[in-house]
């Protein structure tokens, strides 16, 4: 575990955050807030996470304010993606305040809790989700962070709950911070290549936060060789997929619309999630409950219950028959999983996909893997790339056109259309009843989905 620095969680303090609206921070906010510390925020832009935290009475300021430092600030958590050099950043180091990235930050608050940890390249916030609800179904009241909306976990956070569920990022290796009692491992894959060098550096990374797990650690059955099999790991490991090696065993059970049932250990749980890969999800979960005493009966009960998190294949509407549909994905497994979730939901119908490339170095790296996925749609939109952390290199070699054009060599059908606006009157006046679009995307594309809805 990297050993956190330079500030006390243990007594109310007035927090300053940069970069609060981002998809960690915000909910981290009001976990600070819930504890007792008072807490303002700074964001470059106004958007949904920064208009809610303001509902629940946390100050954030955004645009030419974001750069001043509020009075009496006792110390400034900032996200991973803030440049050490940003004004507010600056102003509190020649101030003598403590700044530390969000990351640690994170592993001071689990400090003194019983933390159950979910890594790995894709799924962690659906698992957390999915975790953290089981656990509260099962009397155990944990405090959680997600890095996602999550409607029913929107109650008000427990202050000093013994239990802590968090989703655990790779980049910057930021879960290195964390060390947990019980830890899920999903997948690794190439992945922020912005930061690690290569799949050998992020299996590194995994093996240690691997080691910092004291209990139990649940790894997906192709993770063997990688994690389970690597030195110094202390934790029990159980693994979990659908091979008749794995510990716990997933078999498909019977699939109807809006309902993926699955058998493990000679039960059968219902899941309302879409998808395979939701489905290993839940089957990771599964392999936590019996160590925390949470009976198997309450465990399947809460799976059958959960309705999913924010922009995971979030059904936005059904207007004049055309379903459209907002998902997250941003990495060529997640669009593949994603799209052929829709195919198995949704087949015989035509499947569109406003695809919106997630920084200009991650598609520069995977793009031919990107165009094979995407091809799996009927018709594909691909706006500009959303940019972040990007050097001027990637940004110079390569285009939303590429993409385009990668995916027409594929044999699909794509376009390339900049403006938001544009896409939403492309595909308003294209679509058909009985047609589902779905916008994939970490970036903003998700305004398209609701304008979308809207227009149609």
């Amino acid at each position: 575990m990297i050993a956190p620095d330079g500030l006390d969680l243990s007594r109310p303090r007035r927090l300053h955050l940069v970069g609060a609206g981002g998809s960690g921070m915000a909910p981290f906010a009001r976990l600070l807030q819930a504890e007792g510390h008072a807490i303002t925020g700074a964001d470059a832009k106004e958007g949904a996470n920064v208009q809610a935290l303001r509902a629940h009475g946390i100050p954030v300021v955004t645009g030419t304010e974001a750069d001043l430092l509020p009075a009496r600030t006792e110390a400034v958590i900032h996200s991973a993606a803030i440049p050490a050099e940003a004004v507010p950043l600056r102003a509190a180091r020649e101030a003598g305040l403590p700044v530390i990235k969000y990351a640690r930050a994170v592993g001071l608050y689990a400090r003194g809790r019983r933390t159950c940890a979910v890594a790995g390249t894709h799924g962690k916030t659906t698992t957390t989700a999915l975790l953290a609800h089981v656990m509260r179904r099962g009397g155990l009241r944990p405090g959680f962070l997600v890095g996602g909306v999550v409607p029913q976990l929107k109650a008000r956070p427990k202050p000093k709950a013994p239990w802590f569920v968090v989703e655990a990022c790779e980049y910057d290796r930021s879960f290195l911070h964390i060390a947990p009692e019980v830890a899920i491992v999903t997948n690794i894959e190439p992945e922020h290549l912005d930061y690690y060098k290569d799949i050998v550096e992020i299996r590194d990374a995994f093996q240690a936060f691997a080691r910092e797990v004291s209990g139990l650690l649940v790894l997906h059955e192709s993770l063997r060789d990688d994690l389970a099999r690597a030195s110094g790991i202390r934790a029990r490991v159980l693994t979990y997929g659908p091979s008749p090696d794995a510990d716990v065993r997933v078999l498909p059970a019977d699939r109807k619309r809006g309902v993926n049932a699955f058998e493990t250990g000679g039960r059968v749980y219902r899941l309302k999630l879409p998808g395979f890969h939701n489905v290993l999800h839940a089957d990771a979960v599964l392999a936590v409950p019996r160590d925390l005493g949470i009976p198997e009966a309450t465990a399947a009960s809460a799976l059958a219950s959960f309705r999913g998190t924010c922009r995971r294949l979030q059904v936005v509407g059904r207007p004049r028959g055309v379903s459209v549909v907002d998902d997250y994905a941003h990495h060529p497994t997640e669009v593949a999983a994603g799209l052929q979730a829709l195919r198995d939901a949704y087949a015989p119908r035509r499947l569109w996909v406003v695809f919106q490339p997630h920084q200009y170095s991650r598609l520069r790296r995977f793009l031919p893997e990107f165009a094979q996925a995407l091809s799996k749609a009927d018709r594909i939109v691909v706006p500009d790339i959303f940019a972040a952390r990007d050097a001027d290199e990637d940004r110079r070699a390569v285009h939303s056109n590429d993409l385009v054009a990668a995916v027409k060599a594929c044999g699909a059908e794509a376009v390339h259309i900049a403006d938001f606006t544009a896409i939403v009157d492309f595909v308003r006046t294209q679509a058909r009843a009985g047609d589902v679009v779905v916008t994939m995307g970490a970036g903003d594309v998700g305004d398209v989905a609701g304008r979308l809805a809207e227009a149609l």
